[in-house]
């Protein structure tokens, strides 16, 4: 036994001799930058400011001296009540936590072996020093390394700042949700009014938020915000605050919140800083090095694009929980040049347009026929449409089937097939070109697909920015590069330390992707509406733009371009949710044609090369026809 109590005091004398040296590394290497000043000013194609930030959070930096000093008992009361009287650890939080987290342990062990299950109720015990550290150097990485770092960032803000400035720091950095970092933006925002002003039950619960602003915000739930609100208060209370009888009254009083939520900011360029700011990670310039320096950023961002489509979503009123992404890029240049990433942003800032992987449908087509085009096909090609069930080589069987099971029971064009969408003649131009063909096309772009007859219809998943990135490609005539918003990065000497380099290469055949494009421009033709509408029929542009559609149960695609503008464009459900709604069905096609109607301001089209003859067809059966369609050949077709 004694030697038992020896080990555990040699352990403790261990960790507090270790503890010791780290105050005394901290307080040696001197006072850590704070980068009040540093910001980031992000520049459109005008060379205006649409965003800037300083110490990467958007909003004013206020004194401690200007915010409620209800706020200031509220954080710590809820935060770190003993924030006043430890050196950047809580000790006795951190005993408490790892006793709790033992007992919710055993619990749940239990809980397992008789199948009881239950909420988590594990606990940390992060002071309000460690957060500061955190949101001022660090990501939210659950690593070692970064506890690490975390810990030493603690002590060298304790061994150097005062708590009045470690407080001061942590209230103008927190996230309050909704896009909102620091309380003089949070006050604004939830309250129309300045963080000086804010009442006990104002301030109380924007405390409250702080530890969840997804789910306490009283914008998205108002009875969870009420009950974490009356758990400050009592944190109050408990902490010889406030009063029983103070307590008491404002728990009964109503949230107060202002009649709109706003910022002097437009949040709807968000979606498209977080983008550029995304972009800025992978150049490898978003880390203190640079960002101590301050970053003036020029970008592709055009505002008259982004403003038309912001104003089109907002006059469309989308409903309940349906989302939408859009993205609109340059296909002579391959910039991108508006973007967003959901309905909006205040609500949600989940990048869509970036980040959710979706089925593409049948805006998977044109691929497959571009190579169909480089493997001999022309408008003319036919194929029977009917019915059809495909042996393959695996002695597998597959049936595909058209919308609504209409077939033309006859030999349709690949005219026709483009423009109506016929999954029958996208099938069997799949398997006569070996489907390891339309695996490869995609696999160049980055996108993994299976080798399997279904993916001629779209079985598989990527986001609008990569489809969007492929379209481009197609619409510049085969010439490529990756979308981009970077154009430049100067930085607070004037000191150009990036500029874009334009690595267009052709990688696709000029004369297939013009072709293509031809093609494209009859979903809107209402001569090819037999057995299936053209798909784009009721939607029709002031200039020619070629046009695709994708649909699935669960997602909605257009993608629609002319030589100098594309616009790609996605409207579905987060949770992968069933589209029932007819509305709700057409709610792409008709944000990008309004889109486009309102940017396209004169007619733009491709010229035809020397390799190429305009020949006019019988949209139907693919004869010459003088009175036909203009669709493009290569010269020596048959």
């Amino acid at each position: 036994m004694r030697q038992f109590i020896k080990r555990i005091l040699y352990c403790f004398i261990l960790f507090f001799t270790f503890l010791l040296l780290m105050y005394i590394i901290a307080f040696c290497v001197g006072k850590p930058e704070l980068n009040k000043d540093r910001y980031i000013k992000l520049y459109d194609d005008q060379n205006k400011i649409f965003y800037q930030s300083v110490n990467n959070y958007s909003g004013q930096y206020v004194s401690i001296d200007d915010v409620s000093p209800y706020f200031l008992k509220a954080i710590v009361a809820i935060e770190d009540k003993r924030f006043y009287s430890h050196h950047g650890f809580d000790y006795v939080g951190i005993s408490r936590a790892i006793k709790t987290n033992a007992t919710a342990f055993q619990v749940r062990m239990h809980n397992r072996k008789t199948n009881v299950l239950k909420r988590k109720t594990s606990q940390g015990a992060s002071t309000i020093t460690q957060q500061y550290a955190r949101l001022l150097y660090l990501t939210n990485e659950k690593t070692w390394s970064r506890k690490v770092k975390e810990a030493f960032f603690t002590l060298q803000l304790e061994t150097h700042l005062s708590k009045k400035e470690i407080l001061e720091g942590y209230i103008n950095n927190v996230y309050f949700g909704h896009g909102i970092y620091g309380i003089e933006n949070a006050s604004q925002y939830f309250y129309g009014k300045k963080a000086k002003e804010l009442t006990l039950n104002e301030a109380s619960m924007l405390a409250g938020v702080v530890n969840g602003p997804q789910y306490y915000s009283p914008i998205l739930n108002k009875e969870r915000a009420k009950q974490r609100q009356s758990l400050v208060l009592k944190a109050m209370y408990d902490n010889q605050m406030i009063t029983q009888s103070i307590l008491e009254a404002t728990q009964k009083q109503t949230l107060n919140l202002a009649s709109e939520h706003s910022l002097n900011e437009n949040m709807s360029t968000y979606y498209y800083k977080d983008t550029v700011l995304e972009e800025l990670e992978e150049l490898g310039f978003y880390n203190n090095q640079y960002l101590n320096k301050g970053l003036n950023i020029y970008t592709s961002f055009n505002s008259e694009y982004q403003n038309t489509l912001n104003d089109l979503i907002k006059e469309k009123k989308i409903q309940g929980d349906l989302q939408c992404a859009f993205t609109v890029a340059n296909p002579k240049t391959n910039q991108l040049q508006a973007l967003i990433g959901g309905k909006d942003y205040a609500n949600s800032q989940y990048n869509r347009a970036i980040h959710a992987s979706r089925q593409i449908g049948s805006t998977m087509k044109p691929f497959l026929y571009y190579l169909a085009l480089e493997n001999g096909f022309n408008p003319s090609t036919r194929f029977l449409c009917e019915p059809t069930t495909f042996k393959l080589s695996n002695n597998t069987t597959y049936s595909p089937a058209n919308f609504h099971q209409k077939y033309a029971y006859q030999e349709i064009t690949l005219a026709q097939a483009i423009a109506v969408s016929d999954n029958i003649f996208a099938v069997k131009t799949h398997l006569f070109l070996g489907t390891e063909n339309l695996r490869d096309f995609l696999k160049s772009y980055g996108i993994n697909a299976k080798n399997n007859a279904s993916l001629a219809l779209g079985t598989v998943n990527t986001n609008i920015y990569n489809l969007s990135n492929i379209y481009c490609n197609i619409a510049s005539g085969g010439k490529y590069q990756h979308l981009y918003t970077i154009e430049k990065i100067v930085d607070h000497q004037g000191k150009t330390i990036y500029q874009h380099k334009n690595q267009r290469i052709q990688n696709l055949n000029k004369e297939s992707c013009l072709i293509l494009n031809q093609l494209l421009t009859g979903t809107f033709n209402k001569q090819f509406s037999t057995y299936l509408n053209a798909t784009m029929e009721n939607y029709q542009t002031k200039y020619k733009v070629a046009c695709k559609t994708g649909s699935t149960d669960y997602d909605n695609l257009i993608v629609a371009y002319n030589p100098n503008i594309l616009i790609n464009g996605w409207v579905g459900y987060d949770d992968n949710r069933k589209i029932e709604n007819s509305q709700e069905k057409v709610l792409a096609k008709e944000l990008a044609i309004d889109f486009l109607n309102k940017e396209i301001k004169k007619e733009s089209w491709y010229k035809l090369t020397s390799k190429l003859n305009a020949i006019a067809i019988n949209p139907i059966s693919g004869n010459i026809d003088e009175t036909g369609i203009v669709y493009w050949f290569r010269k020596g077709t048959p």
